[in-house]
């Protein structure tokens, strides 16, 4: 397989180790996940799930020199609690992961499932779940196909 056209990854891990030294466990979703199980050939940008608390990932991003803002969407399907966008990698760091559905919100957890080139990879489950939740079902199934083939990679 080609290797996989990626936005800097130094970012990414800058912002997963800040975490980590707070505490917070964080996964990498998205797009880096696809790429990480060999089902996508482009991450646009670094999707990274935790559930801390979004003051102590507020205080992580500060302590890591990066550029970040809050970017909170709070209308359409999203439901998380925080999201911040930082400017370099580009990374956003969602914060309680949820959407919402015709019977309320379904929150999505972060769960480390594996690692790719350092980074920790979330749970290809809980993604298939959060893209046939958004409407993108040809994601989600490359996920459960993927899913289908390594049941003892799948939680």
């Amino acid at each position: 397989m080609t290797e996989p056209a990626l936005p800097p990854v130094a970012p990414v891990r800058v912002v997963l180790d800040a975490l980590a030294a707070r505490g917070a466990e964080a996964a990498v979703g998205g797009s880096g996940l696809l790429a990480a199980l060999g089902l996508g050939s482009v991450v646009h940008d670094w999707d990274v799930t935790t559930e801390a608390p979004a003051e102590v990932v507020r205080s992580a991003l500060g302590d890591t020199g990066l550029t970040f803002r809050p970017d909170t969407v709070r209308d359409g399907p999203y439901a998380t609690r925080e999201r911040f966008a930082v400017d370099e990698g580009p990374v956003d760091v969602l914060v309680g992961f949820a959407i919402r559905t015709a019977t309320g919100v379904e929150a999505l957890p972060t769960r480390v499932t594996g690692h790719w080139r350092g980074l920790p990879l979330a749970d290809p489950a809980v993604w298939a779940r959060a893209y046939r939740l958004l409407g993108r079902t040809a994601k989600a199934d490359l996920l459960d196909e993927w899913l289908r083939a390594n049941p003892d990679r799948a939680r």
